[in-house]
Order: C-alpha cells, then sequence, then structure tokens
C-alpha cells in the first residue's frame, strides 16, 4: 500500500471522521509529494535559499498570524519600522522584530489564547526541510526529536533537550529570547503545533496520557487553555515542557520514508554548513560527529569516534570551555554522541549490507554486545528485532 494510501486509511479509521478525513487526505498528498524522494530534487531548488544566522527567523510564522486576524497589520507592525509592504519583500525577519511583532499582538489582540490558536494552524509545511524530515521519520518519538532538534537552525529563541525516564521522554524548552511574552508564546504556540503532529502521526490524540507543563500560571485564561489542548496541563511548573509516554514514543509512523527522512536532514545540515558565524555551539559538536561517522562508512577514518578533547582542538578550545558552552544550551559531548549512533544505527540498520557487528564498529563501539545493549536502552527492543519491523 502507497504512503498516500496508508495515511488515508488511517486518517479514515481514526480521530477524524469520514468528512475530515477527505479534507484532510487533499493536505497529506500536497506534504507527501514534497517528502517523497522522487521529488526531491525538484523540491530542493525551491527551498534552496540563502542561509540566515540564528539572529534571524523564518516570517512565515508571522504571516500565517496576520492572515489569521488577531490584530491589525498596523498594530502588529507597530515600533518596528516595517510596513506591510516591506514585510511582503523581506524573506526573514530579525528576532528583534519578531519578538517586538509577537509583543504587539499580545498587547492588542481579543484573543487571550492566540499562540495555541496560531500553533494548531502551522502545518510542517511552515517549517521547509526541518518538516519534512519530522513528517518522514520512522516512529514519533524520531519525529518529535527532529523537529525539537532541527527547528533550533530557523529560530534562535530556544534550546531544547529530550529527557529519559523510566515510563516517559520528557520534551524541555528552555528560552533564550529573555522576554517573558515571547517565551509564553513560543512554548504555547510549539506545544499546539506538535499536538496537532502526534494526532496526525498516530491517528488520534492521546489525551491526557501526554502532559504538558507549563511555567506561566495562566493568570485568568486556564479554563481557555484547558479547552484549546488535548494533552493534560499543569500550570506553574519550573521548566516548560512535554511529556509522551514512551508506548507513544516508539509508535512507528505510516508516513515513515527513509530515503526522504535522510534526503531532509542532509539539506538540515548543509543549511548548518553555510552559517558562517554559528553560536550554537552544540550544532557545530554535532556536525563535527556526523563527518566522522561518513568518513567511516568510507573507509577513510577509524572507527573510534572523536573524543571531547580531538573536538576542542578542532575548535580550538579547552575541555573546560567546551562543557560551559554545551552546559549552556542544555547540552553535553556524551548527549550529542549518543544522538548521532541512535540515527546512524537506524539508518544502517535497513541496509541489509550492514550486518549487527558491521554497524556496532562503524558506531565505535569495541564489543557488538555493547551496542545492542545502548540499542536496547534507546528504542526498548533489539537490533535485529528492529530490523525485522523493517520489513
Amino acid at each position: 500500500m502507497s504512503a498516500l494510501l496508508r495515511a488515508k486509511s488511517i486518517i479514515q479509521s481514526g480521530y477524524f471522521n469520514r468528512t475530515d478525513a477527505d479534507h484532510c487526505f487533499h493536505f497529506m498528498t500536497f506534504l507527501l509529494s514534497l517528502t517523497d524522494s522522487r521529488h526531491y530534487n525538484r523540491i530542493m531548488l525551491q527551498l534552496n535559499k540563502p542561509s540566515v544566522s540564528s539572529s534571524t527567523s523564518d516570517k512565515a510564522y508571522v504571516l500565517i498570524a496576520q492572515t489569521l486576524g488577531f490584530v491589525s497589520v498596523e498594530d502588529m507592525l507597530s515600533g518596528t519600522g516595517l510596513t506591510e509592504e516591506t514585510l511582503s519583500e523581506l524573506e526573514y525577519l530579525s528576532i528583534t522584530d519578531t519578538i517586538a511583532i509577537v509583543n504587539n499582538v499580545h498587547a492588542h489582540t481579543n484573543d487571550p489564547n492566540w499562540a495555541a490558536t496560531l500553533g494548531g494552524h502551522l502545518g510542517v509545511t511552515s517549517h521547509g526541510p526541518v518538516g519534512y524530515a519530522t513528517l518522514s521519520a520512522p516512529t514519533l518519538g524520531k519525529a518529535l526529536a527532529t523537529f525539537v532538534e532541527w527547528e533550533q537552525l530557523r529560530s534562535g529563541t530556544y534550546t531544547g533537550s529530550i529527557i529519559e525516564t523510566d515510563e516517559s521522554f520528557e520534551i524541555v524548552i528552555n528560552d533564550t529570547s529573555l522576554d517573558t511574552v515571547f517565551q509564553e508564546f513560543f512554548f504555547e504556540a510549539l506545544m499546539r503545533a506538535l499536538e496537532v503532529l502526534v494526532t496526525l502521526i498516530l491517528g488520534k490524540s492521546p489525551g491526557a496520557e501526554m502532559v504538558l507543563h507549563f511555567k506561566t500560571d495562566a493568570a485568568n485564561r486556564k479554563a481557555l487553555m484547558l479547552k484549546m489542548y488535548d494533552s493534560q496541563l499543569c500550570f506553574g511548573t519550573d521548566v516548560n515542557k512535554l511529556v509522551v509516554p514512551k508506548r507513544y514514543w516508539f509508535a512507528p509512523s505510516p508516513l515513515a520514508d527513509q530515503d526522504s527522512y535522510e534526503l531532509n536532514l542532509e539539506k538540515c545540515r548543509r543549511l548548518l554548513a553555510k552559517k558562517q558565524h554559528s553560536n550554537r555551539i552544540d550544532l557545530l559538536v554535532r556536525q563535527i560527529i556526523y563527518h566522522h561517522f561518513e568518513a567511516v562508512r568510507a573507509g577513510d577514518a577509524t572507527s573510534a569516534p572523536p573524543t571531547q578533547a580531538v573536538i576542542c582542538k578542532r575548535l580550538h578550545m579547552t575541555e573546560r570551555t567546551l562543557i560551559r558552552q554545551l552546559g549552556a544550551v542544555n547540552n553535553s559531548y556524551k548527549r550529542i554522541l549518543e544522538t548521532e549512533r541512535q540515527r546512524l544505527a537506524e539508518q544502517l540498520l535497513a541496509d541489509a549490507r550492514y550486518t549487527i557487528f558491521n554497524i556496532s564498529e562503524i558506531l565505535g563501539y569495541k564489543e557488538s554486545a555493547n551496542f545492542c545493549r545502548a540499542f536496547r536502552r534507546w528504542f526498548g527492543q533489539s537490533p535485529s528485532s528492529y530490523r525485522r519491523n523493517l520489513r
């Protein structure tokens, strides 16, 4: 069964009614045409736009907010020096202008939950190759992790980390904008967008089985927020985070397309490589480790991954500085290495040419048993079981 037919079948039999499914099917037809590897080269020509630094933001979100009519264009752009005409000519907005626009909407809108409303309208096509990689990821957890990790390329206002507990995975979002209004807006919009993504992949909403933790106490709008979100909500917490049960995290996606997933991730990496002045040390470390594993696969390097000391030498900094800078974005060398090993393990297991022993060697494990233990911890099953389920 083709990906399109599978998508329509799941939508029709799950959370949506038949009428909704027909509308969603036309939407999915467009999305999947973007993620299908056969259309990749044509789409890449359209997406091959100039790279931007982390001090910019894609204007697509602002245009969607404008279309939804939360406030007048004049009120939305007040104090930014922008006009409707100049906005249409720009491809990206500065973070400063984006924060100002969010504050303007917050001050003038009659919809106290406008952030959640906006998040519900943010389809993956609003996020370029990051969205396309998300949609074609092999599992729900991988889709969520891909989006949280790579969306940071397009928005310099947050860092994201994923924490595993006994029963769940926690997606923690830390604000770097230093603006309280923007922090609340961004997290609320992002979480509603992720809820929509979860429902799309699972075919139904997990409801209260997922838990959203908001740092805001929501003041006079708690009742409205409870109506806007599908998840269980907690207010006044220490961190902003989404908690996803493991049984959903490892759920396979019916929209998975490994070729499209890898191709769009490569597009994200190229965008990262084109950044001339990246201030995201975690992304630079990830890039070094990624290129190492690619060299090992090509037979141009030994299998042992670059140590923290080697990476520091490449970046011309001390280990203490690297540890401090990675900690500032809630990351570490060990976590980045493990993330890259997970990514490559999934990719290689989909290729029958590689044995479990070959894969463990490429990933730098001295014993294949060590790789198997790590893989079971990552995905809740052995590499052999994972490979059988791909057939």
